[in-house]
């Protein structure tokens, strides 16, 4: 595929789009390919690796769990305050609307009057 699309931007004069082979990659055609080797058994060095993996892991795990408990916590908190401030926006809102029922009543009494 490489080689012709080389061909075909030499052919066309058009070496913006020019395809080299890239040195680091190393060429390999479906048949080159090594067949998988069995794994081999850890070595004490890996094992201990695994090991100190699995430790970090479960510290990691109840790290989380601590942070998200406590989270947890502060939402719960949170939550009921802003019930809380609901509850007193609520009451604000409804002294606003008497206030405004009480003026309108007042200037219908006032206009009866007169």
């Amino acid at each position: 595929m490489a080689e012709k699309l080389k061909e075909d931007a030499t052919q066309t004069g058009n070496k913006d789009f020019l395809v080299t082979d890239d040195p680091e990659q190393p060429s390999e055609s479906p048949t080159q390919k090594e067949p998988p080797t069995q794994k081999e058994s850890p070595t004490q060095e890996e094992s201990t690796t695994q090991k100190e993996g699995s430790q970090s892991a479960d510290a990691e795990e109840e790290y989380f769990r601590t942070v998200s408990g406590r989270i947890d916590e502060d939402i719960k908190e949170l939550e009921e305050m802003i019930a809380l401030n609901e509850e007193e926006c609520n009451r604000q809102l409804f002294n606003r609307l008497l206030n405004i029922i009480g003026v309108e009543i007042e200037k219908n009494l006032h206009l009866q009057k007169k």
